[in-house]
């Protein structure tokens, strides 16, 4: 027999809501905002773009305490080669379906809290928020608004599946080109020209023996070092032509506190060095608009936020093991929130991503049930009443 959050789950995979269907998250954005509105919870949309709209839900306080922001979004990716993506089953205490765990397991249990704490009358001293925003598997428009748009909270809790460990850190990405310039001539006299090839490949040698030790000497004390990786290199048109263009793509991970017009002025000034020597080396970095100025910054939260104590007591509560703040391998839209003045954000949701995007992608349903108790105890412990009880 299913639970309260394992039904909502089910519906929520069977409704599409990736990049291949019209309006995206609208049907899902809408289902969400008929259950607030059929149990009498405030809920509104934002509108974001061509119609797409975040979902902001509110259970109001007395206005005397923090306020707490449960945060997940509401697209997936396409089913892929996933067979019967969008007909939940349980299999050996797996939940299966497109979504299961990046995101809908999240936003269920998410949903259920505020909607046991309005059914139970759990009394609040400061507000509990649920946002289910868009986009977030294409460049995050969804996030990047709600940053924008005035939010107020103290703490805010992402959904994205790390465990139910909390995640107070992670990278930031920036990608960007290096193009460079020659001259072209005939193949049979490459002295008159000026091979674009080979001032990109003197640049990359730089980045390989000069610039990747020097970044490696920055180190984070659990995300590490960042790292920069050359992806891409297009050049020329014909082995008989010296070419008067190459153009080198790459990526590079950005701890906290780094952002991308220093990275791009980092790379720029290698080839500016080259150039005082050569002046044939003609070049210029710039960041790619691979996510349509959407800044995609590291997160980083104080070790000894309230928000992530509370959230590690709760986890050692629940699974009897010792829970200590991690960093994360992926980027999400933590780091957009957490660029909110005065909202303390971190990463704590079911599951594991290895099981994101993948053909077989399950949540547990253990992970899902601690979620949802999870969520509600930290929502006590950090915006309800004394004497609020929810077991």
């Amino acid at each position: 027999m299913l639970t309260q959050v394992e039904n909502l789950l089910f519906k929520l995979i069977e409704i599409e809501s990736h990049q291949d269907v019209e309006g995206h998250e609208k049907e899902i954005i809408d289902y969400i905002k008929n259950i607030f509105e059929y149990e009498g919870i405030e809920v509104e949309l934002q509108e974001v773009i061509n119609g797409r709209a975040n979902l902001i839900a509110r259970l109001r306080g007395k206005g005397d305490g923090p306020t707490l922001l449960l945060n997940g979004h509401a697209d997936t990716v396409p089913p892929y080669g996933m067979e019967e993506a969008f007909h939940p089953k349980v299999e050996d205490g797996k939940v299966y379906g497109r979504g299961s765990v990046d995101m809908k397991g999240a936003l269920a249990a998410m949903i259920q809290v505020l909607l046991d704490f309005k059914r139970r009358g759990v009394s609040l001293k400061g507000d509990l928020i649920f946002a289910a925003t868009i986009g977030e598997e294409n460049y995050s428009p969804g996030a990047y608004h709600l940053l924008n748009s005035g939010i107020q909270a103290d703490y805010a809790i992402v959904g994205e599946p790390t465990g139910m460990k909390v995640g107070i850190a992670h990278k930031g990405v920036v990608w960007g080109e290096a193009c460079f310039y020659g001259k072209s001539v005939h193949g049979s006299v490459p002295e008159k020209g000026a091979n674009a090839i080979y001032k990109a490949t003197g640049w990359i040698q730089k980045v390989i023996n000069e610039y990747i030790p020097k970044i490696s000497q920055r180190e984070h004390p659990i995300l590490g070092k960042p790292t920069i990786n050359i992806g891409e290199i297009n050049g020329g048109t014909r082995p008989v032509i010296v070419p008067n263009k190459c153009i080198v793509k790459f990526e590079q991970r950005l701890l906290p506190n780094e952002k991308e017009d220093g990275v791009i002025k980092e790379l720029q000034s290698i080839i500016d060095e080259l150039a005082e020597k050569d002046p044939d080396m003609k070049g210029t970095v710039k960041e790619l608009p691979v996510f349509k100025g959407v800044p995609h910054r590291a997160l980083e939260t104080d070790v000894d936020s309230e928000v992530v104590r509370v959230l590690c007591e709760e986890y050692e509560q629940k699974f009897q093991s010792p829970a200590k703040p991690v960093g994360l391998q992926f980027w999400s839209d933590g780091a957009l929130l957490g660029d909110i003045p005065g909202i303390e954000t971190v990463v704590c949701g079911p599951g594991d991503i290895e099981q994101a995007h993948s053909n077989e992608e399950y949540i547990t349903r253990r992970q899902l049930q601690a979620a949802y108790d999870i969520y509600s105890k930290v929502a006590i412990s950090l915006c309800g009443e004394e004497s609020s009880v929810f077991e």
